[in-house]
């Protein structure tokens, strides 16, 4: 989707060089550059404004004042219309520097739109990371209860615990755009532990929410090695105490 709202920006940009092109050449008293002006013009504006409708900006209503300025006798809408017979040289001149402040005004409120919609994905992200954790978390519930007291399946459960619980943590981790550094720096690749130290200096998690993922993590490392004790009370927690967490890491 970003990247489609992307060419598309790109593409009206081009066009509003060409139309800044042609309103100077028109407030130097070049009657040629009209009809052309008020037909590139139009098009910009139209298919600027249909993005911004589309996508439910916030600017919108900002970017309908700089064509249609109700406290200016000059905007965008006026100076593409006007005759070359309308104004003097001066006048002209004056109408097109008004024009000008109006129209890279609304350029920029243009050019902030892939800005909104990044920070609109955030919370989408995280929140469809969560969604598919819980349902894994879930789908760890359901093992656990239909183990029967089977070590493998119990060990099973934790395991997908979790995988589900790591996975959220690195997502929420990649869209705030925190950087994962592996500590020490011999490791391979950054582990667990290296996003919630992460996680908290950023500010996203506290020291004790810090405290709670180390504990929980502990339980979902022993039901990784078959050496290690585990016991379906500890992986109940997991699950339950983890998908709690999670919820509230977004």
């Amino acid at each position: 989707m970003l990247v489609q709202l992307r060419e598309r920006v790109r593409e009206l940009n081009t066009l509003a060089d060409e139309v800044l092109r042609l309103a100077e050449r028109f407030s130097k008293r070049d009657a040629t550059a009209q009809p052309d002006l008020a037909l590139r013009g139009q098009q910009w504006f139209r298919g600027a404004r249909e993005l911004l409708v589309q996508q439910k900006y916030s600017g919108l209503k900002d970017f309908d004042l700089c064509y249609h300025a109700q406290a200016s006798y000059m905007d965008i809408s006026r100076y593409l219309t006007l005759g070359p017979a309308e104004f003097t040289s001066s006048g002209v001149e004056d109408a097109f520097r008004l024009f000008k402040k109006a129209f890279l005004e609304a350029q920029a409120l243009l050019r902030a739109l892939e800005w909104e919609m990044l920070s609109r994905e955030l919370p989408v992200k995280t929140e469809l990371s969560f969604e598919v954790s819980a349902s894994e978390m879930d789908t760890a519930y359901d093992l656990l209860v239909n183990a029967k007291g089977a070590e493998v399946f119990i060990r099973a459960s934790g395991v997908i615990a979790r995988v589900a619980l790591e996975r959220h943590l690195f997502t929420v981790a990649d869209s705030r755009k925190l950087s994962i550094a592996a500590n020490p720096p011999s490791k391979k690749n950054p582990d667990v532990e290296d996003a919630l130290q992460t996680l908290q200096k950023g500010g996203v998690i506290t020291a004790i929410q810090k405290s709670q993922f180390d504990s929980l993590f502990k339980i979902a490392n022993n039901c990784a090695h078959p050496k290690e004790a585990v016991l379906a009370a500890d992986v109940e927690r997991l699950i339950r105490d983890g998908k709690q967490l999670a919820a509230l890491i977004v």
